[in-house]
């Protein structure tokens, strides 16, 4: 009767465990999303002009506090090649659970100098967005790293390149407010990098 209540017991317990879970990160070869930014403000800059950046544009408009910057950009998370290089990738019953990204670095920087702008005195507000979703603002800023979770369409969105194993990118948006004193400085740099971990569990794409 003892062996049979033991038996019983760890059925049980590893019923209760449920099927694993995997996580990928930079460990297994998860890329960081990591991007940089300059604009050239001009001594003739007046806010609510675009400024070229390279083969994008960033949009300026006046709004309280100072000059509004939006910068746009899709950063890839992971490559055709990818999915044959990180192991736990090729396991197709493997699909996405959740994405967790670890905030590294946001920073706003004086590009001819290389020296960055003080946070508090120098950008009144700043909100990073992945996929629609927010993971950053000026708080977060001083507490880096910070973890956050990807929910709702901005997980949707990357899930489904990840569970088809296609190629997957995500859209990246830092909105900014600089005060107009003291001036931005005259090469206005952002630079920014977060690190994405995909958590994988078993399951099928109905």
């Amino acid at each position: 009767m003892t062996n049979v209540r033991s038996a019983v017991l760890v059925v049980l317990a590893l019923t209760a465990c449920g099927p694993a879970e995997i996580r990928i990160d930079e460990t297994k070869g998860v890329p960081s999303v990591k991007g940089d930014t300059e604009i050239t403000i001009s001594a003739t800059f007046t806010c609510g002009e675009a400024i070229p950046a390279g083969d994008k544009m960033v949009a300026t408009r006046v709004v309280t506090g100072g000059c509004e910057f939006t910068f746009d950009d899709t950063l890839q998370v992971l490559s055709a090649s990818d999915y044959e290089v990180i192991g736990d990738l090729k396991v197709t019953s493997n699909l996405v659970q959740r994405v967790e990204l670890t905030i590294k670095k946001l920073a706003f920087v004086d590009g001819a100098t290389g020296a960055a702008l003080d946070i508090n005195t120098r950008v009144t507000s700043v909100v990073l967005s992945v996929n629609g979703q927010k993971v950053a603002d000026k708080a977060a800023i001083t507490s880096l790293p910070a973890v956050v979770s990807l929910e709702g369409a901005a997980l949707t969105a990357l899930k489904a390149k990840v569970d088809a194993r296609q190629p997957a990118s995500v859209a990246v948006k830092a909105v900014a407010v600089l005060p107009d004193m003291p001036r931005p400085p005259e090469r206005l740099k952002i630079d920014y990098e977060a690190q994405p971990a995909l958590i994988l569990g078993p399951g099928k794409i109905f």
